[in-house]
């Protein structure tokens, strides 16, 4: 039991791009991943690392932060960079 509650205490390390660019029409979001400076006890060092997934803490997960870009139709801008949500975290 105690190595299933250790599982959800260790971030593992992940494969996704550091960034991504989304084309729609000519209109491009770019996101950069969000990645937090934690203590891992494994490498005895400070290192970069994301999220993990939550329910299956084995797995890798990834949260991106828009950084530049929106979509426009007419006068309505859909995404705003400078106001983000949950990434702003």
């Amino acid at each position: 039991m105690a190595e299933i509650k250790e599982m959800y205490k260790k971030i593992v390390k992940d494969k996704f791009p550091d960034s991504i660019k989304i084309d729609f029409g000519g209109q491009v979001l770019e996101y950069r991943k969000k990645v937090w400076s934690i203590y891992d006890a494994d490498e005895q060092a400070e290192v970069e690392r994301g999220i993990r997934y939550g329910e299956n803490p084995d797995q890798p997960a990834a949260l991106y932060e828009l950084i530049n870009g929106n979509i426009v139709l007419g006068d309505v801008r859909f995404f705003d960079f400078e106001t983000g949500l949950v990434s702003k975290i």
